[in-house]
């Protein structure tokens, strides 16, 4: 069964698992602080709790609890990892906490399954360079450059058809019009 939580600061509502929702009700601290009723939107979208504790100082302590990375914790194995792990939301949505939407991942994995997109190019991974445009892809902090091209556009395809061979097909290819892929696979389809 799956419950809906309202967020305290904006209309919206959050999606957990029942067994989920009983241990965010039931844990004694979680409880005392008002958890659930206190969650909040943050402004990147994420579910959390904030308080500020007045101390006897005078001084706040500032708590911050994110729901989707306590979920994890708390319900979701991590594997034995070199590197820092993060909590995913497999289907983007990160008003969906359900255990099976939730998954421990490296950020190199976090970051190729985000829909954001920076720079002048408004593509992933392409930049203007004089009056060409280059397209680079990362993989496991070594850079691949794929070639200078004479559209954004062109340089786009190459950057999705070299990264879908690299990491399958991932919320991070950039979006191109039917028309401008089925020009492209054209152009370089012997290759």
């Amino acid at each position: 069964m799956l419950v809906k939580i309202k967020l305290k600061n904006t209309g919206k509502t959050i999606l957990v698992n029942d067994k989920v929702y009983e241990y965010l009700t039931g844990n004694p601290y979680l409880a005392q602080i008002e958890f659930v009723k206190n969650l909040r939107e943050h402004s990147l979208g994420y579910s959390f709790f904030q308080k500020h504790w007045k101390q006897a100082s005078g001084k706040y302590k500032v708590e911050t609890i994110y729901l989707h990375r306590l979920i994890a914790e708390k319900f979701i194995p991590q594997e034995e990892s070199d590197e820092p792990l993060y909590v995913q939301f497999k289907n983007g949505d990160n008003k969906d906490c359900r255990l099976e939407n939730l998954a421990w991942v490296n950020r190199s994995k976090l970051v190729r399954n985000t829909k954001y997109v920076q720079g002048k190019t408004q593509f992933r991974g392409v930049s203007k360079v004089d009056k060409k445009y280059r397209a680079v892809l990362y993989n496991k902090n070594e850079r691949i450059f794929l070639g200078r091209f004479d559209t954004p556009e062109e340089a786009a395809y190459i950057y999705n058809r070299e990264a879908e061979k690299i990491f399958g097909k991932t919320r991070s290819l950039n979006k191109l019009s039917k028309k401008i892929t089925e020009k492209f696979d054209e152009k370089y389809q012997s290759e």
